[in-house]
């Protein structure tokens, strides 16, 4: 038995078709489960079972698949499918190569007269699918003295060739590609003169073979112009990447190493004026306290506590060493994430998203990404709004103080995909039955009468073309599910917006997705909300 699990029913059957080859039907039964989290899973197993040939003949009354056996021995039909019987005498030897032509595999089909072939045989039958490279001859007199039927059996390995190393570059400093510093974290600086990074030659791979004897050439590794790598206030000096002046290093969205000349901010100059503007970036060594205003071209680094009526607007990222204290006057606007110890009494604005190590508290935050408390963990009052995820381990508290949590994007595509999953299930259950029956009659040949062999040869041709057309019918679903699932892709419905509570949810809080709203009436425990969790709260509480 082989237990193949996948989110989509298509990606199960991919692997189906991976492991047991196009005609998988004639190997396995494929048995469709839905697990408690909607995960589909299948259950594979082969086509053979105990037999009783004292049985035999009750067996070929018994034995239906949407008509009688009766009706697939029709004599009449012989005649007609005579030349056809010829095909199930002798065994078949199903050779399949992978598509990278690095693994072969053979599956036997044992025929009603002839049943198994000879290891000289199946060497043939390899030879004639054009497998002459790493073919396991133990396994195939494994094959032959246990007579290993209905499963594909690797019985070929291709040599990969070993992949070469492409030259890359060693950063001597931890760079900034838009991805959060967490709060605490030292913020990257360089002086004038330091190595940024340096160029590591290429070193080439080896030659492998695949089992058709084709040679899998070595591939030189990859080499680049370190002049390209070298973006503004650096240099190059042989193979290394030099500051030019004093500041922030970063990577650009060219992949360019560059210094970003920093303004930095003392108390001196904090003490002295109260607004700041910088076309770059903006690094605070202390904390604030009163009223300032900070407008940065780039990012903005404060390596304190924010307090009071402060505002801060930034093209790129702000981030806080300690936390946001705004006293209902404070607020943050930034194009990028926005990070600190915790927010309170503040406005929180960022296209991206928004990181606390510890609370949010009576605060206004709105994220074009994601909202995502850290730590304590704890939302309390205000509104945090979010598009695609709001991550907390406690909403609310035992005061039942008013707190919004909201998400939500287009989501409208999963009831059609639900139709289609049922209509494939019922097919495997029909392709499986026709599969046993196939086996069945397979099995009552050799036990009944020679008088009722050629009715038995019928019944086989007839149940086989129903298989097929069965299979047809399920790889036509799989591509309507296929195609459904491409469209929703690109109309960007498959963000699934959430609300996860790590710990606890207390009443007071209102739970938005997509516009159905929940207020809590009862404290929740641990569990990740969507559309459809939101519902459910709904008709429990109505």
């Amino acid at each position: 038995m082989d237990i193949i699990k996948a989110k989509e029913i298509t990606e199960v059957f991919d692997e189906i078709e991976k492991r047991y080859g196009q005609t998988w039907y004639e190997i396995v039964a494929v048995e469709i489960q839905t697990d408690e989290h909607g995960e589909i899973k299948a259950v594979v197993k082969p086509l053979h079972g105990k037999f009783h040939p004292q049985t035999a003949h009750r067996d070929v009354e018994r034995v239906k698949v949407k008509e009688t056996v009766q009706d697939l021995l029709n004599v009449e039909t012989l005649s007609a499918l005579e030349d056809k019987v010829k095909e199930y005498e002798n065994f078949k030897v199903n050779v399949t190569i992978s598509d990278d032509e690095m693994k072969a595999f053979v599956t036997i089909i044992p025929g009603i007269i002839n049943e198994m072939p000879t290891k000289d045989e199946l060497a043939e039958a390899l030879f004639n699918a054009g497998v002459v490279f790493g073919i396991k001859q133990d396994v195939l007199e494994r094959i032959v003295n246990e007579k290993m039927t209905y499963q594909p059996i690797l019985v070929a390995e291709g040599k990969e060739p070993q992949p070469p190393e492409d030259a890359k570059i060693d950063y001597k400093f931890k760079f900034l590609t838009g991805d959060l510093i967490e709060p605490g974290e030292e913020i990257p600086y360089c002086l004038s003169g330091q190595i940024l990074a340096e160029k590591i030659p290429a070193i080439p791979g080896t030659p492998g073979h695949t089992v058709t004897g084709k040679e899998l050439p070595a591939r030189q590794g990859k080499d680049f112009d370190l002049r390209a790598f070298s973006g503004q206030n650096t240099k190059i000096e042989g193979d290394k990447i030099v500051a030019t002046v004093s500041g922030q290093p970063y990577i650009d969205e060219q992949g360019r190493v560059c210094v970003k000349e920093v303004l930095v901010l003392s108390e001196k100059e904090i003490s002295s004026q109260k607004s700041f503007d910088f076309p770059g970036s903006i690094m605070v060594n202390c904390g604030l306290d009163g009223n300032y205003r900070i407008n940065s071209g780039k990012d903005v680094f404060i390596k304190g506590i924010v307090s009071g009526h402060v505002e801060i607007n930034a093209s790129g990222n702000v981030y806080i060493n300690g936390g946001f204290f705004g006293r209902s006057k404070g607020k943050i606007l930034a194009a990028g994430d926005v990070s600190a110890q915790f927010f309170s009494e503040c406005v929180v604005i960022s296209r991206r998203s928004v990181y606390s190590n510890d609370y949010i508290m009576n605060s206004e935050v709105i994220a074009g990404k994601a909202v995502v408390v850290r730590g304590k963990g704890t939302i309390i009052g205000g509104k945090v709004k979010a598009v695609e995820l709001i991550e907390v381990r406690e909403a609310g508290n035992v005061s039942e103080v008013s707190t919004v949590l909201e998400v939500g994007i287009d989501f409208d595509y999963e009831k059609n995909k639900t139709e289609l999953t049922h209509r494939i299930r019922i097919l495997i259950d029909e392709i499986n039955e026709l599969g046993i029956l196939c086996h069945k009659l397979r099995e009552i040949y050799k036990s009944v009468p020679a008088k009722e062999q050629e009715k038995v040869k019928s019944a086989i041709i007839r149940a086989e073309l129903q298989r097929k057309e069965l299979i047809a019918k399920l790889n036509t679903v799989r591509g309507e599910i296929s195609k459904l699932k491409f469209v929703a892709n690109q109309e960007a419905l498959s963000k699934s917006p959430r609300i996860v509570i790590r710990e606890s949810c207390h009443p007071g809080v209102t739970l938005t997705i997509l516009g159905e709203s929940y207020k809590v009436l009862y404290e929740l425990g641990p569990r990740a909300l969507n559309l459809q969790a939101i519902k459910e709260l709904k008709s429990r509480r109505c």
